[in-house]
């Protein structure tokens, strides 16, 4: 296999076992884990930690170093298979587990947007309200796929900083 490929998907497994580590803890504690690991102070720099190892590390073992190219290549993958894997522990979560920890993320939604129904209202009207109201109750496919989103979307702002950061130079051919 390609360190290409390689290196992205051995970091995404690391980070994939904290999250899960994460999941098991939450739980142990009586938290929802959909909610907490939802939290983007928690999944933002675990994402962007290992994305950083994961360019690093092939960096280090490339002879010819790290093109911009490269870097990106890796940090795309790396989102990719995180955001795989994670979407996968999720759908465990709700479907296999059939825990209540969707329903409870439904509910704080719900609440959040019921609380904020005047600046909302006043935003959209009222049958806009409605129609955001309704969103709040979505299946679980639908909040796993948003949560996947997010997680897609760290990834492709942290992957170019990152490429530009650790790429290297040119080598000078003889």
């Amino acid at each position: 296999m390609s360190l290409l490929v390689k290196s992205p998907l051995r970091f995404s497994l690391i980070a994939i076992f904290f999250v899960v580590l994460m999941f098991f803890i939450l739980i142990f504690l009586d938290k929802n884990p959909v909610i907490y690991s939802s939290n983007i102070i928690f999944i933002g720099p675990l994402l962007s930690i290992f994305l950083f190892f994961s360019i690093k590390i092939f960096r280090d073992t490339n002879p010819d170093g790290l093109r911009f190219w490269q870097g990106f290549s890796i940090g795309i993958l790396y989102t990719v298979f995180f955001t795989t894997f994670y979407a996968i522990v999720l759908w465990f979560d709700g479907n296999v587990f059939e825990t209540a920890h969707f329903d409870e993320y439904r509910q704080m939604i719900t609440e959040k947007i019921v609380a904020g129904k005047d600046m909302l209202v006043d935003q959209m009207g009222e049958a806009g309200f409605q129609e955001y109201l309704k969103s709040g109750e979505s299946s679980n496919a639908r909040i796993i796929g948003s949560l996947a989103f997010n997680n897609v979307l760290i990834g492709i702002l942290m992957t170019p900083l990152i490429s530009l950061f650790m790429r290297t130079s040119e080598p000078k051919r003889v």
